[in-house]
């Protein structure tokens, strides 16, 4: 039973892992267009709504997204860029919040408390089976019964 339980608690913390790693993106470098419209999906257009800096026509995504390709250009990494945009127009312009303090609790929370329950879960579930396994008296009439079933079966004659 034990040994059940730390193989699940290992398979979500693998789990857990394999999230988080595919979760962080992987910072580009140059100034290519692929670079800049993948930035720009990670921000929310301030003018629109619902819609990336990469999809919009607004004014305002369209200086954003000239804002990204200077400083692509200038040598910015992924993360200076988008910090920037955080600096200046507040954590709400970035799609993907940063994964630090409370916005990792957010993400990692609901992940620990659904752990938790599979593992309360089949705790409780083990501990009722394994109880109601003990909780079978077989008594020596019993015993005295199925043997003898078992020896009129082996000899062939109908129980």
């Amino acid at each position: 039973m034990r040994g059940k339980l730390w193989a699940w608690m290992l398979l979500v913390v693998v789990l857990g892992a394999l999230l988080a790693f595919g979760a962080t993106s992987k910072p580009m470098s140059g100034s290519s267009e692929d670079r800049l419209f993948a930035l720009a999906e990670q921000m929310r257009c301030l003018a629109c709504a619902g819609e990336s800096v990469s999809n919009s026509q607004a004014p305002l995504a369209v200086e954003m997204r000239g804002l990204i390709g200077r400083q692509m250009r200038s040598g910015k990494t992924d993360d200076e860029i988008l910090t920037y945009f955080a600096d200046r127009y507040g954590e709400r312009v970035l799609l993907r919040p940063a994964n630090s303090g409370l916005t990792a609790l957010v993400w990692i929370a609901p992940v620990v408390v659904a752990a938790a329950a599979v593992a309360g879960l089949g705790l409780v579930f083990g501990r009722a089976r394994s109880r109601e396994a003990d909780s079978i008296d077989i008594t020596d009439a019993d015993r005295e019964l199925v043997r003898r079933v078992m020896a009129e079966r082996s000899e062939g004659s109908p129980p």
